[in-house]
């Protein structure tokens, strides 16, 4: 049977709730997310929505993360307000501003929090920029016509979107690294499949049709690599037969993939 491996997002964001929302406004923040973070088959990130403490209604968000400060909480978290709601956005609240960033210009002073509203279908995909340090606060917030140095009360014109991504498209370009047994896929040494790889490779593989039908995936022609012993945290092993495979294939968007859980907790 074809491995697919479980999606692994980590601990997941929380976004403290600082305003009343009706059902339909909450589906309408829970499914905007859910579709930017592909979170039925391949979630990037998990989002815990919790309703804030009374303390932090009405404040600002260099309050509540000095609180969270306070109370031990010193990872980023994301708030959900008036303004985020009304514009479509989550606010993500990282970290005061340190002095080496005062002195570059970033912010005014060490009492600025970095923080920018992001539209709700890009958060997961702009966290996991952050986490990788593939982009950053100040970029993004300058790309959003915010001017630096940042002061606790900026008005940002523009929401962070990603670069403006379909959405629904880019569920279509989800990849995952499938271990596939013989009998599952199928090769081929033709020319005009392996000329569009470079180096050319000896051949390539895909999934049967039907195997990657049945698993949700769609079949995709990539070059094979030879399947390992995947080795679990509690000690066990998953082994393969001779002439296992693994392959890069992309995730089918439209299968009956089960309805997202959201984690414990969360409205």
């Amino acid at each position: 049977m074809v491995y697919l491996p479980p999606s692994i997002t980590g601990d997941p964001l929380t976004a403290y709730l600082v305003t009343d929302l009706t059902n339909d406004e909450l589906k309408t923040i829970k499914s905007a997310f859910e579709l930017g973070a592909c979170s039925k088959f391949s979630p990037l990130l998990e989002l815990k929505i919790v309703r804030a403490p009374e303390d932090y209604w009405g404040k600002s968000h260099q309050y509540i993360r000095a609180q969270e400060n306070e109370a031990g909480r010193e990872e980023a978290f994301a708030v959900i307000d008036e303004e985020a709601k009304e514009r479509g956005a989550i606010w993500y609240i990282d970290q005061f501003a340190d002095e080496d960033e005062v002195k570059e210009g970033q912010a005014e002073s060490t009492d600025v929090v970095f923080r920018i509203l992001i539209q709700t279908e890009a958060l997961a995909l702009a966290q996991v920029n952050y986490a990788i340090a593939n982009s950053s606060i100040v970029e993004d917030l300058e790309n959003c016509a915010v001017d630096l140095p940042l002061t606790n009360d900026f008005h940002q014109p523009d929401l962070h979107d990603c670069g403006g991504f379909d959405w629904v498209e880019q569920q279509k370009h989800q990849d995952t690294w499938v271990t596939a047994e013989p009998g599952e896929y199928e090769e081929s040494t033709a020319d005009e499949r392996r000329d569009n790889y470079m180096p050319r490779p000896d051949k390539v593989a895909r999934l049967k049709e039907d195997v990657a039908k049945s698993i949700g995936l769609v079949s995709s022609w990539a070059i094979p690599s030879q399947a390992r012993t995947i080795k679990y945290h509690d000690g066990t092993k998953k082994e393969f037969p001779p002439g296992s495979v693994v392959l890069q294939q992309r995730y089918d968007p439209d299968f009956a993939w089960p309805e997202y859980q959201w984690p414990e907790g969360s409205l």
